[in-house]
């Protein structure tokens, strides 16, 4: 059965939705059998259907486009049969600031500059 579900998402971690955070929303969304689709909130809390407010979950390049930074809201809309888990799932990822610590700590631990 397929079903929809929507949720606004805030991006709390310093560097955004950048390249890293992009692509584990990425390879999560393709854990799932829903297809995610994000749109940036404009300031006056409209979410833009046009252009490049858009994005594709199972795509960084679209994700890239919304420029979103921190404190920015995406309003996650995903329709299939296990929608809900899928929201569910990026709010966590979100929440944890897209692992942006773990790997902040995994680098400070690397080897030593020449």
């Amino acid at each position: 059965m397929e079903s929809k579900a929507r949720r606004k998402i805030r991006i709390i971690n310093r560097a955004g939705l950048h390249a890293r955070a992009a692509t584990l929303v990425r390879r999560l969304v393709l854990d799932y059998q829903s297809r995610l689709v994000l749109r940036k909130i404009s300031e006056d809390g409209s979410s833009s259907g046009g252009g490049f407010e858009t994005a594709d979950g199972s795509s960084v390049l679209d994700m890239l486009s919304l420029c979103a930074l921190q404190g920015d809201e995406l309003l996650a809309e995903a329709e299939g049969p296990d929608a809900e888990e899928l929201l569910q799932a990026l709010e966590s990822l979100a929440s944890r600031k897209f692992l942006e610590e773990e790997f902040a700590s995994d680098s400070e631990h690397g080897s030593p500059a020449a």
